[in-house]
């Protein structure tokens, strides 16, 4: 999916990140939001025009109800006492910028307060050690100089020269406030499960090392959260973690590694830029990627061999290439599977040597062939090496190979998982193989055309390049590129594997009426497929089993049938309804990912497609369920569905003429018999 566009331009971002010894905040009585430079010139500019009541070192505005805000302090005093009145008028807010830059190292509040900015107005107050109440407010109360809300559920601020480099968050407190704990000198600071929300700047440019908020129930990391944590290097993130917001980790040095949530869908712009990230996993759920989310230093250069870590076609892939020539913006990082990284990961601990093209490794005094580098042609894998046996193929051995067939010895005895690459056409199999591993071990060789199994004493065999088991009871395997467009199923065969058909695009017609097994996704996306003869005793028909397949149009289904999974029949991709999602805004996907939003339908039935059943059968249930049109009252006969009150009706006709024609050759025998007597 494409990246979302910016929502800022990058210099704008750029310009206030810098400003970190002094972030830029805009009050709203019951709304946060974070502004850019252009609004603090207008927040300027109604300052001016909006003259304040000075009254000493005070500067205060009237409010609507009688009382003041006051909206700037001037002394320079090592603590400031906030009076409860001003000219004779009831104190009752602090503005976002009454304290400013000055020298305060306790600050005292007088009851009268009611509201104190959102934007946290002791932010600039580097030298502020402790925060107090002058006396019983209904309010705010101080905590061993810590400022919080009456109820103690929202934390407002802890005083950025404040002794001590631990602290905890109290059990019952939901809310962090906007920078409340931004520059201070903890190390430590344990977050407790009560805690919901956390806001811009909570705990930027402080000394925090490690923070743990995987217990807790907060669904944003905010805007700016962790910015210019220079020493952080441990973050653990909750599992119901929704989004990371813009430059939520930027300047985070030490922060080499995260383990992002699988709940996880936003990752706004230059998130983890400035960190010393060089690889990420991003997981399936990530939706959308801001610009220079990941892979950037603090001045936006990209990070050389910077690695990008997710499923394929996912937005972590789109990301690895994302690019935009409004902005002069292109990604060009590496981009590997998570799978194919673990595998990697795996690789990297193993012991191995070198034979010619290939890797390999010794356990047990026997041969495992790691890595296979050949570009021959053909390729015969050695019986030995060092003059030991090879009996074993790694998984994803052949993976970066650019041969055509591929030639396994009959010493080997075990095929890992992914074995062989897309360009292979012609596998031999040892015919003493025992376990070739996963389960769908050949979806990939898009290009392959036969599978041969060598004669041996293993568990495997082959026919016409297609692979069985040893009796040919379950087909494993049908080549991607086998190019019949017929397939008739030995008799003795039971079971189709699963994926073993899974986009052949040549099959038409398929006999497999002895087969009382079809797992998932046998014949998905064979998308020439038309016709399809089931046995009368099959049992078991998997998810997906003929999803994709528009050019069947009909399935006679019996009644032995036991099991009918998902989308097993009569089900196609809806392309439309997949691009419509693609380009769905940000609010849309956001609304369908929180339940507020009916997820898209990417299925559709194929057109015109019918189920030929009984009713009270398995069958007719499904195609019910799935409003497919069903056809009762009929009998396969020669290939075709005939009404069955038909085949009696000819049944009822051909009766009577056969009991005519005996009538006739009785009566016959009867009479010669009569003469003869």
């Amino acid at each position: 999916m494409s990246c979302y566009r910016k929502i800022t331009a990058f210099v704008m971002s750029l310009a206030v990140c810098a400003a970190v010894s002094a972030p830029v905040f805009v009050s709203r009585a019951d709304e946060e939001t974070y502004i850019y430079e252009e609004d603090i010139e207008k927040e300027t500019e109604s300052t001016t025009e909006n003259e304040y009541i000075v009254s000493g070192e005070y500067s205060y505005s009237v409010l609507d109800d009688g009382t003041v805000c006051i909206q700037e302090c001037t002394s320079q005093e090592k603590e400031i006492t906030i009076p409860d009145t001003l000219d004779g008028y009831k104190v009752s807010e602090l503005g976002r910028n009454i304290f400013g830059e000055n020298s305060a190292e306790t600050i005292v509040i007088p009851p009268s307060v009611e509201y104190i900015s959102a934007e946290n107005p002791f932010v600039q107050c580097s030298n502020l050690k402790e925060i107090k109440i002058n006396g019983d407010s209904e309010y705010y109360c101080s905590a061993d100089g810590v400022l919080f809300t009456k109820d103690m559920k929202k934390l407002v601020c802890y005083p950025q020269a404040k002794e001590g480099t631990e602290f905890n968050i109290p059990e019952n407190t939901e809310e962090v406030g906007i920078a409340a704990f931004y520059g201070t000198k903890l190390t430590d600071i344990k977050v407790s499960n009560s805690v919901k929300k956390i806001g811009r700047h909570s705990f930027a440019s402080s000394a925090i090392k490690s923070i743990d908020l995987s217990n807790t129930s907060i669904d944003v990391i905010d805007v700016m959260a962790f910015m210019n944590c220079s020493s952080l290097s441990e973050i653990k993130f909750p599992d119901n973690l929704y989004g990371i917001a813009l430059s939520a980790f930027y300047g985070c040095k030490s922060l080499e590694n995260v383990q992002l949530p699988e709940s996880l869908v936003e990752i706004d712009q230059n998130a983890f830029m400035g960190t010393g990230m060089k690889q990420v996993i991003i997981p399936p759920s990530v939706m959308s990627i801001g610009y220079s989310a990941f892979g950037y230093d603090e001045n936006e250069n990209a990070i050389s061999d910077f690695r990008i870590i997710g499923e394929s076609g996912s937005a972590a892939q789109a990301y690895a290439r994302d690019t935009d020539s409004e902005y002069d913006y292109a990604n060009n990082f590496e981009f590997t599977t998570i799978e194919a990284n673990e595998i990697y990961e795996e690789y990297l601990k193993l012991d191995t040597k070198t034979f010619g093209d290939y890797e390999y490794m010794v356990e047990n005094g026997e041969v495992t062939i790691v890595l296979c580098y050949s570009s021959d042609n053909t390729i015969k894998v050695p019986e030995e090496i060092d003059g030991m046996k090879v009996t074993k193929i790694y998984k994803m051995a052949f993976l970066t190979c650019t041969s055509a067939e591929i030639i396994i010895p009959d010493t080997v005895k075990t095929i890992g998982e992914d074995a062989f690459s897309s360009y292979v056409v012609r596998i031999v199999i040892s015919g003493n193989c025992t376990a070739i591993e996963g389960n769908e071990q050949f979806l990939y060789c898009t290009n392959l055309q036969e599978i041969e199994v060598s004669d041996g004493d293993g568990e495997y065999s082959s026919l016409d390049g297609v692979l069985y088991n040893k009796d040919k009871s379950k087909l494993i395997a049908y080549p991607l590129e086998k190019r019949n467009s017929e397939f008739k199923a030995p008799e003795s065969l039971r079971e189709i594997s699963a994926s073993a058909f899974c986009n052949n695009r040549y099959i038409e017609t398929v006999d497999i009426s002895n087969v009382t097994d079809i797992l998932n996704f046998a014949f998905e996306g064979c998308t020439s497929l038309k016709s399809v003869k089931l046995s009368k005793e099959l049992k078991v028909v998997g998810n997906d089993a003929f999803y994709g397949c528009p050019n069947l149009k009909s399935v006679r289904l019996y009644d032995k049938l036991e099991t009918i999974g998902d989308y097993a029949f009569g089900y196609e991709y809806d392309e439309a309804a997949a691009e419509e999602t693609a380009n769905a805004s940000e609010e849309e996907l956001s609304a369908i990912m929180n339940g507020q939003a009916e997820e898209p339908k990417l299925d559709k039935l194929v057109d015109d497609f019918k189920i030929y059943a009984d009713e009270g059968t398995l069958g007719y249930d499904y195609a019910k369920a799935c409003e497919i049109e069903t056809v009762t009252g009929t009998a396969q006969i020669g290939g075709k569905n005939v009404d069955k009150g038909f085949i009696y009706a000819v049944s009822g006709i051909a009766g009577g003429i056969l009991l005519a024609v005996i009538g006739v050759v009785t009566g016959s025998r009867i009479r010669k018999g009569g003469k003869k007597k």
